[in-house]
This record gives structure tokens, sequence and C-alpha cells, in this order.
């Protein structure tokens, strides 16, 4: 409460001050109209009150005793108030009236005891000076006084009147004050509640929207700003649906919607809705709270993958190794055959359709069997910057290499703990996929660098783009778009990679991001990855393996 005093009597000092030039201002003015007060005495009264109004207001500036200032000016104001009784007709003047002004105030400015202490002073002021008057030893104006038994009943009246206001003003006061602190309290608690319910809500992992019953958000937290794009204060004010475009109604409490955020990328969300309820039957709009299972149905897609692939690998396996061993048999009865044989022209050209096609089939299940047959990586440390380099010579003596095709290399030495030969396999079918993707020519650019304990390998180049269709089924085996290939080599990359995974050596997945096409391997930093640059149209597309690095050189 003392608090609340020392904050507040300043405030009500001046208010003082602003009423008294009111109040009295008002009065003069009206008895100028009534004509009782002279112009002499009106003149010293309005020049008294303006006066001392500017001596207090310059005291409440300079000084901080504000207690001392309230006794002082309300002492002041009983005397001015006596004095202004005494020139406008005594016990028949208004302005004794301004006594219980004063009292009222008191008891804000000073509590009880100034109440008590203003209401007694102006009891014995106002009896001292009716008295002193009736008997005429002080001059009243006008001098006219009713007879002794009535006078006092009008004094007794009077200080009867002071003291009920000085204990009622108190009351209230008292009240008034016990209140304001009540609710200084509580005030502060609902901000601490608020405070504190902002920082659970915001703390919150899964997102949280409410809305009215029209569907309008009016709470949006900050696990939902990072999941849609939207901040908060763009988002209040937007209906659910606008938000979350594909939002069905609120007849289902859980479902899982496919929808885009702002920036137009796909997201998975599973939603539970709840009421918010006023009572037992009325309600007066929703709560959304939802979580991003995008990652979740991603690893979901590879798993079924991984499993359709086991599956498909086991049988596929035995099958491709019975078509394997006939093939050979075949292949070599019929190079004796074609040797002892003297071949026409269109008969030698058949001739190597059949080696050309058997050498292919015996490519494509040799290329099967390699990733339908378990992989175990035997890691070790290798040095990546060699083992690309010795990649780049092999490729180029392959025949998929043109003359209107270039490579560059951006090497720093960094040693990663890989299994030497699958690693070699990963980025030569990398390669060998670049060069397909640039059948008119193009640069193949590969790079190695070493960031945040990872090796980042990537591979550039300006071959055609990809379409959203094509990245999604990148990793399919069979599903080749160039007409030698077949299918299986970024499987083998993937296979290898996630056996990696599985080993231990690295940490990561392999991903596709649909924003721009890439593909990133490893939720931390580093990689192996291919980035496809267009060099008319199409899209971006990177893959990335992240590779643990063991040392670094230079």
């Amino acid at each position: 409460m003392a608090d609340i005093a020392i904050t507040d009597r300043r405030k009500w000092l001046l208010r003082l001050i602003y009423v008294r030039l009111v109040v009295f201002t008002v009065f003069a003015a009206a008895e100028v109209i009534r004509n009782v007060m002279p112009s002499r005495d009106m003149t010293i009264l309005l020049g008294a009150v303006y006066v001392l109004s500017a001596c207090w207001f310059a005291l409440l500036k300079l000084d901080k005793s504000y207690v001392l200032q309230s006794y002082a000016q309300i002492a002041v104001d009983l005397l001015l108030i006596t004095w202004t009784v005494n020139r406008t007709g005594g016990v028949d003047s208004y302005f004794s009236s301004l006594y219980f002004l004063e009292i009222v105030m008191s008891s804000i400015l000073l509590e009880r005891r100034g109440a008590f202490l203003a209401g007694t002073a102006s009891s014995l002021i106002h009896f001292i000076h009716m008295d002193l008057g009736y008997f005429g030893y002080i001059r009243t104006n006008p001098n006219v006084w009713p007879d002794l038994g009535l006078l006092q009943y009008i004094i007794s009246l009077n200080i009867f009147g002071f003291c009920s206001v000085a204990f009622l003003s108190n009351y209230l006061a008292e009240s008034w004050r016990r209140t304001g602190v009540e609710l200084e309290k509580s005030t502060g608690q609902i901000a601490f509640l608020q405070a504190f319910s902002d920082r659970i809500i915001d703390s919150l992992g899964s997102g949280l929207v409410t809305t009215d019953l029209e569907g309008r958000i009016y709470l949006f937290n900050r696990a939902a700003e990072e999941t849609t794009g939207y901040r908060a204060h763009e988002a209040i004010g937007l209906t659910i649906w606008e938000v979350f475009p594909g939002m069905p109604g609120v007849d289902s409490t859980r479902f899982e919607i496919s929808t885009n955020r702002r920036d137009g990328h796909e997201i998975h969300l599973r939603f539970s809705v709840s009421p918010v309820m006023i009572d037992e039957k009325n309600t007066a709009g929703n709560v959304w709270c939802f979580d991003n299972i995008t990652e979740l149905r991603q690893l979901e897609r590879q798993m079924r993958q991984k499993e359709q692939m086991a599956a498909i690998g086991a049988m596929s396996a035995g099958i491709a190794h019975e078509i394997r061993n006939p093939l050979a048999s075949i292949a070599g009865s019929f190079d004796l055959l074609r040797s002892d044989l003297c071949l026409s022209k269109d008969q030698y050209q058949l001739a190597e359709i059949i080696t050309r096609e058997t050498e292919r089939l015996n490519r494509t299940i040799t290329e099967f069997l390699s990733y339908a047959r378990p992989i175990e990586p035997r890691t070790q440390p290798v040095d990546l910057s060699e083992l690309i380099s010795e990649t780049v010579r092999l490729m180029r003596n392959s025949p998929e290499l043109k003359p209107s095709h270039k490579i560059e290399t951006r090497l720093r030495p960094v040693t990663a703990e890989v299994d030497e030969a699958m690693m070699r396999q990963v980025f030569y079918n990398l390669a060998s996929n670049a060069f397909k993707a640039m059948p008119e020519g193009g640069t193949l650019t590969i790079s190695l660098e070493a960031r945040n304990g990872s090796a980042r390998i990537r591979f550039d180049d300006t071959g055609v783009g990809l379409g959203d269709e094509e990245a999604k089924r990148l990793f399919v085996p069979f599903n080749s778009n160039f007409s030698n290939g077949t299918g299986l080599g970024l499987p083998i990359v993937y296979q290898i990679v996630n056996a990696h995974c599985d080993s231990g050596a690295q940490d990561g997945s392999v991903r596709l991001h649909p924003q721009d096409g890439e593909f990133h391997r490893g939720a931390q930093t580093g990689g192996v990855q291919r980035a496809r640059k267009p060099a008319v149209a199409g899209r971006e597309r990177v893959f990335a393996a992240r590779v643990p690095q063991i040392a670094r050189h230079g």
C-alpha cells in the first residue's frame, strides 16, 4: 500500500491543484453573479489561489516530500476556505461545502489519519470562526447572524457532516486503495500466467492453432509458424482453410492431410481437433493440434521400398542366376558357330546384334545380382581425393566419354572411413549417369571438401534436367530414361550409401527436396552429391552421401 501511496500521491496532489483552480474560479464567478462578494475580495481570493497553485506546482516539481506537501496544501486550503466563507456571508456562505472537498482529498492523500485530522480541523475552524463572528470578535461580510440557538444547530449539523464525510471518505478511500492493491496484484499474476502460458504454447513441439466457430484463427504458436511458413501476425485473422489448403471440416477429430507450406512445398500433417467448450452445450471454437509427419512418411516409403526390393531381390536373384548360366553357354556356343561359318554381310550384322544383345543382357543380370545381393561394407580409412582421381582416370577411358565431354575436378585431400571398392562404384555410377545425361556433350565438375567433420563430394553436370515424376522414381530399379541404361546404376548407389549408414560408418539418409531437386545424404554436413544443371530447361538434382571425415589435409 505504501508503494501505491508513493506513486499515486504526486498525481493526486497535481489533481488537487487543478481542482482548486477550477472550483474557486467557478465559485468566485457565481458570487460575482450574485453580487455578494466585493470585487476587491474577489481579486484577493483569485490572486491567492493562482499564486498558491503556481507555488504548489513548482514545489511538486522540485521536491519529493509529497506527504509534507499534502499536509501543507490541506492546511492552507482550510484557511483559504475559512477566509472565503467569512467574506461571502459567514453562516450563509456556499463556500462552506468546500470543507467536504478538502476532507475527501485528505482521505485520499493522507489515508485514515489525514481524513480524521482534516475533519477535526474543519470542525474546529468552522466552530471558532462562527463563534468569533457571532460575538463580534471578527468582522464578517455581510454581518447578519441568526439567533444563537439556530446558529448552534447549524454549526452542529456542519460538524456532524464534516465527521461523517471524514469517516465515509476514509472508508471508501481505504476500500479503493485495497482494491487497487489487489487489482495490481491480480494484474501481475495474470500477466505472469499469460507470459507463462505463451512460453508453454511456444515451447510445444506440435503446432497449435485455435479458431472460432467460423474457422478464423486467433492463436498460432511457434511450431505452427515453422511448419507452415506463416508468421503468427500473418496467420491470425485468416481462416484455417487459407493457411492449410485441403483441410476438411471439423466432422473428424483425428485425420491426416497433405497440404502445402506458404512457399509451396508439400507437407504431410496429422491433426487432432478438440472443441473449446463454454459450458456443457455451447462451444466457442476449436483447438487444432498437428504434427509434421512428412519425414515419417518418407521413411515409411523408404522402408516399404526396401522390403519390396528385398522380397523381389531374394526371388529374382535365383531366377537371374538360372538365366545367367544358360546365357553364358548360348553366347559361347554362338561364338564357336560363328567362327566356323562363312557369313554374308547381312548375316554378319545379325550375328553382331546377337552378340551385343547377349552382352547387354549379361551385363544387366550382373548388375541386378549386385543390386540384389546383401551388401556388407568393409570400411577402412581411404583418401577420397585419390579415390576420385582414380575413378576419373578410369572414366576417361570409358566408351561413354565422348570428345565433347569435359571433366573438371576441385579436390582437397580428405580421408574418410568407407569401403573403397563400393565407394569407387558409387563415383563411377554417378559419373556414368552424368555422361548419359549429356548426350550432346557438356562439363562434369567433381568437387571434394571437408565441412564440419564430414567430407562433401559433389557431382555437377550441364545435362538435361529432371521433372517431378522422374525425381520421385529416381532410385526405383529398372527405371531409366536413357536408351542404353539398365536402370540399376542409381539404385545401387542408393543401396551402397544406405549399407554404409546401416554399418555405422555414416549417419543419415538419401532424400529428395522437390523445390530444388536436391538429394541429401545425412542430416548433418558433407556428402557425396550429384547435381545436374540443365543447359536449357529442367530441374537441378543433387545426390548426397554424408561421409564422416577421419583426417583433414590442407
